[in-house]
């Protein structure tokens, strides 16, 4: 077991600093958080047994459950380092709330080198998977949020994943075979008992996927300059959905469409910043031309995006 630990696949440069300095790894004590004017909130989260096990140190605000220091250890492969580390340090003055909406594909992108190439190998994804769902099963736990009996199953006995969790990244990443939900969550890798129950599962996303094929509104394909008021915002939103809004929402915001205009050649896009992202610095700066970069690529470069 000791060997396999210490096996480091094929990474990315950032992820395999990350692996091998780890920067975030260990406990808070109590005297700790104490100092920090903190409570200590502790949350363990799979097992030796499974082959992943984390626990989260966070010495939390009690007046508004900002996260002030996020530290954890955690047993399983070298990846998994990676993603815990980065999380860590996206959780810090996070509130808790905040920290349990970070999302796969922020945190995945955080870890690359450049923004075209996984920081890991497909067969890895779980640890990112598994990273976020032990952040969400440890805002639960803090809240005191109690989920059906259904929900806290684990179907599978290699993976720390309750159904709820599994049901909810088959979604998310649309998933239609078993090889690629081992791949997400690592459910069923050595486990063929529970193969039939996700076999269930898939064949339900698939009946649900389809039906939202068919009633979802299309981005039109005609060139955005001749689509109707409706059509563009639905364009506009969709970029924005492809582009940069997961990372707006892992830092507690997102940005709202007012309206499309067009002014002689441009066309003007008004938005409106929510959450965080209001009177956010990088609102007016890097997050609006990253906005306005992927706007003109995709639709029209004559867009103008002004923040109102």
């Amino acid at each position: 077991m000791e060997e396999l630990l210490n096996f480091k696949p094929e990474v990315g440069i950032k992820a395999s600093l990350f692996i091998d300095e780890p920067k975030h790894a260990g406990m808070i004590t109590q005297q700790e958080a104490e100092d920090l004017g903190a409570k200590l909130f502790t949350y363990t989260y799979g097992s030796e047994a499974i082959g992943e096990q984390a626990t989260w140190y966070w010495a939390v605000n009690a007046e508004d459950d900002t996260i002030l220091l996020a530290r954890y250890t955690y047993f399983g492969p070298p990846t998994g380092i990676a993603a815990y580390d980065m999380l860590a340090l996206l959780c810090n003055n996070k509130t808790v709330h905040a920290a349990s909406l970070m999302t796969y594909n922020g945190l995945e992108r955080f870890l690359r080198d450049n923004p075209t190439t996984p920081a890991i190998a497909p067969s890895d994804n779980y640890v990112v998977t598994l990273a976020l769902d032990s952040v969400l099963e440890a805002s639960n736990e803090y809240y005191g949020v109690a989920l059906g009996r259904e929900d806290l199953t684990q179907p599978c006995k290699d993976t720390p994943m309750s159904l709820s969790a599994i049901k909810r990244n088959i979604t998310l990443h649309d998933i239609q075979t078993l090889q690629t939900l081992r791949d997400y969550t690592k459910a069923g890798s050595t486990d063929r008992s529970c193969h039939e129950t996700l076999e269930t599962l898939l064949q339900e996303n698939k009946k649900v996927t389809e039906v939202k094929k068919e009633t979802s509104a299309e981005v039109s394909d005609i060139p955005f300059r001749q689509m109707d008021s409706k059509e563009r915002i639905i364009a506009v939103n969709k970029v924005i959905d492809g582009s940069v809004r997961e990372f707006l929402v892992m830092d507690g915001g997102d940005v709202e469409i007012l309206d499309v205009k067009e002014n002689g050649e441009n066309i003007d896009i008004y938005i409106r910043y929510l959450g965080a992202c209001n009177g956010c610095a990088s609102s007016s700066t890097g997050t609006l031309f990253a906005i306005e970069g992927a706007l003109k690529e995709k639709l029209d470069d004559k867009i103008r995006v002004l923040p109102i």
